[in-house]
């Protein structure tokens, strides 16, 4: 069953009083999931225990708790996906609840990436068992001692709660895994906790988190995968996928005003501030509400500075990862590895591309330069965010210590907005064409085959080589596809600069004198001393 996705209304009205969407925008549901009994009984245990849940809330406990014909999980792995302060362990406080209380024996272990965090989960857990006698009655002890913190009920039902490491959780085994914060799990905590699941008769793991920043959630592998998977052709069978987001962002057109207006547009669309947040102006108490459009609209003037960040955060908009799992390399690792070269003896012009990531989040500058070994050596000197004027401001300084013979833009990308702002400082850009993308994409892939290329090493240039496909054109020849993440901008400013030096390189020795007007820097190339690219990696 492939995921669902729920059109949005795309009004941006300024009126007030607009309620958080119930349904996810992004749902699977697994097609064998028929019996909703056990998610009933988890609501009327929480309704003795007082707690009070937001309808988005309860369709959590229902879906996740659902069972299918055979009487298993219909879900084997539940994820919940929103935004910030809209409460969703709220739902999974519940559901473990219920199965303390009616399974007798079960075995939890929640975990979060802070300690903080795992408490606060602990406390609202046991503070829900104190709400009624009957509860509170079945409670066999409380440990909240660093390291053992966990609750057990007389009939032998226990929950731990734990941070995650290499090794913690590790000598117990457990019926039920609970991954809070699931935007930061490590490889190495999977390794550590996934096999408590291994004797678990029915075991099921429940994921909760925010939208990944790739930036910044290194180990947001397991959290994409699950989504990625979730929004496929062919979802896994028993994997239940719940997003609260944002529509995407649109889709930048090259008009840097037209599209900088589009996504403010888009941003402050209040249709779409309650798409990701489920509980905006829902009461959860008489008088209480998790999250508020006043608020939204507060915190958004804040995040003035840091607008990428406001819209992961609150629109849930994420910075994924690119899907590395079923890729073939083009360049396979091993050679291009054995093409590094730490102290290349650089000779001839230099040449600048520059890339700009589609989310334009990003931006990628890189140098080729010829090396006395007769290799092309490229080096990536930039990969972050950047405003247009702090990009240019770095141009310049970069055109004014090498007189670069050019600087390379691909005029069918987002960087090429950057175009009249480096004219406008005394720099003209090369635009490549289309067919000249594709006669250097192939340039680069050749050299790199024949392992003629020499590099650093650096992770972001090594990363997108080993990710980045080839998009066929209709004559044969290839350009790179280009990542909506960002992550293949490296090997696109490498390529642009390699092929312009290929292209360029030859005029650098032609000393041409400055128009009346125009451009104020030369565009040619001089001699450079060995290890002089290095400025890159350090002017920015």
């Amino acid at each position: 069953m492939t995921a669902t996705l729920t059109p949005p209304s795309t009004t941006s009205s300024p009126k007030r009083g607009l309620l958080g969407q119930r349904t996810p925008r992004v749902f699977h549901r697994p097609a064998g999931a028929t019996d909703y009994s056990r998610g009933e009984k988890a609501l009327d245990i929480a309704f003795m225990a007082d707690a009070t849940l937001l309808g988005w809330q309860e369709d959590v406990v229902r879906e996740g708790m659902a069972r299918d014909a055979s009487g298993r999980w219909a879900a084997a792995e539940v994820g919940i996906e929103v935004s910030r302060q809209n409460g969703k362990t709220a739902s999974i406080e519940v559901v473990e609840l219920a199965w303390m209380i009616t399974e007798p024996g079960v075995h939890i272990l929640h975990t979060a990436h802070e300690f903080q965090t795992a408490m606060e989960s602990m406390d609202r857990l046991h503070n829900l068992i104190l709400s009624h006698p009957s509860l509170e009655n079945q409670v066999l002890s409380v440990k909240t001692s660093n390291g053992k913190e966990r609750i057990k009920l007389k009939n032998g039902s226990e929950i731990r709660y734990r941070t995650r490491t290499k090794s913690g959780g590790r000598g117990f085994s457990v019926d039920r895994l609970v991954i809070d914060e699931a935007m930061i799990w490590s490889k190495a905590s999977q390794a550590a906790i996934r096999p408590l699941l291994t004797t678990a008769k029915d075991p099921q793991i429940w994921y909760l988190g925010s939208a990944a920043d790739a930036n910044v959630h290194e180990h947001c592998g397991k959290w994409a995968s699950l989504r990625r998977a979730a929004m496929s052709e062919k979802p896994p069978a028993r994997l239940l996928w719940m997003e609260w987001s944002a529509p995407e962002p649109p889709e930048p057109t090259g008009d840097e005003l037209a599209d900088a207006l589009a996504r403010t547009q888009w941003r402050e669309d209040r249709e779409n501030w309650a798409i990701a947040n489920p509980s905006m102006g829902r009461e959860v108490a008489p008088g209480h509400v998790l999250v508020t459009e006043e608020y939204i609209e507060e915190e958004l003037e804040g995040f003035r500075n840091a607008l990428d960040e406001w819209e992961i955060e609150r629109l849930a908009v994420g910075r994924w990862p690119a899907d590395v799992s079923a890729h073939e390399p083009i360049i396979n690792a091993d050679s291009w590895s054995d093409m590094t070269n730490l102290q290349p003896t650089l000779v001839g012009p230099v040449v600048i591309g520059l890339a700009l990531s589609p989310d334009r989040r990003r931006w990628a500058i890189a140098a080729a330069q010829g090396t006395a070994e007769h290799r092309t050596h490229v080096e990536i000197g930039a990969f972050q965010p950047a405003t247009h004027d702090e990009l240019v401001e770095l141009v310049i300084l970069i055109v004014e210590a090498w007189d670069p013979a050019a600087v390379v833009i691909d005029s069918r990308s987002p960087a090429a907005v950057i175009e009249s702002k480096l004219i406008n400082a005394g720099i003209e850009p090369e635009m490549a064409t289309t067919p000249q993308i594709a006669r250097w994409s192939g340039g680069f892939l050749d050299d790199a085959l024949a392992g003629l290329l020499s590099h650093t090493g650096q992770q972001p240039l090594t990363d997108a080589v080993a990710t980045v496909a080839m998009k066929v054109l209709p004559q044969g020849d290839f350009t790179w596809v280009r990542a909506m993440d960002g992550s293949t901008a490296p090997i696109e400013a490498t390529t642009l600069a390699h092929g312009g030096l290929v292209e360029f390189g030859g005029r650098a020795q032609v000393d041409r004198p400055l128009p009346s007007s125009g451009p104020k820097y030369t565009v040619r190339g001089l001699p450079r001393r060995s290890g002089e690219l290095d400025v890159l990696t350090t002017a920015f």
